[in-house]
């Protein structure tokens, strides 16, 4: 695996309301491919981020080795599973 890369937040992320975001968003986006963040707000709550995509596949591929370890560690599990219909069931589904 490689040197995970570095990822320190900049000073300070611009934050652009979705309005000012689609009417930037070239510009927007020219600034993700020179390694910046943009967080887009909706009413004043941040509400996504718009990063470069070295931060995204990152950011996949910890998820998905956190699920691999996950799944791994459930199928080790010793204790008997339940049947999905039976949770269901219990749940009222």
């Amino acid at each position: 695996m490689s040197a995970a890369p570095d990822f320190r937040p900049e000073p300070a992320p611009d934050e652009l309301s979705s309005q000012e975001a689609r009417a930037t968003f070239a510009a927007v986006l020219r600034r993700a491919e020179q390694g910046h963040t943009t967080v887009v707000t909706n009413h004043g709550r941040r509400v996504a981020a718009i990063v470069p995509v070295d931060v995204a596949d990152y950011i996949e591929q910890i998820e998905t080795e956190y699920l691999l370890r996950a799944a791994r560690e459930a199928k080790a599990d010793p204790e008997p599973s339940i049947p999905l219909a039976e949770v269901a069931r219990e749940l009222g589904f």
